[in-house]
């Protein structure tokens, strides 16, 4: 694990959200709720942070017409902001 996840991992309350890490730059924090599963994607650039959040839908089970939301998608310019705005929507 790279010093950027370890950072990630020790200043966020994951509040039962899983955080993994797909490429070297790119984290995705989720936790799976009865109808959907609320996904928090963090893409860490060279000048910025890309912080994406959606809620995507189990039509398997409970068709409703949408299969993913896109909540909020928002940029930053250093880690410590971002961490503010994503610790806040992994209490909700």
């Amino acid at each position: 694990m790279d010093s950027t996840a370890i950072y990630l991992k020790s200043k966020l309350n994951l509040n039962n959200f899983t955080l993994v890490k797909t490429t070297s730059n790119k984290f995705v924090a989720f936790k799976c709720l009865y109808k959907y599963t609320k996904c928090i994607y963090i893409n860490i650039f060279d000048d910025y942070i890309e912080i994406k959040i959606d809620k995507v839908f189990d039509n398997k089970y409970f068709f409703n017409g949408i299969e993913r939301l896109l909540i909020s998608k928002k940029f930053f310019d250093n880690i410590d902001d971002s961490i503010n705005y994503i610790q806040k929507n992994l209490a909700v």
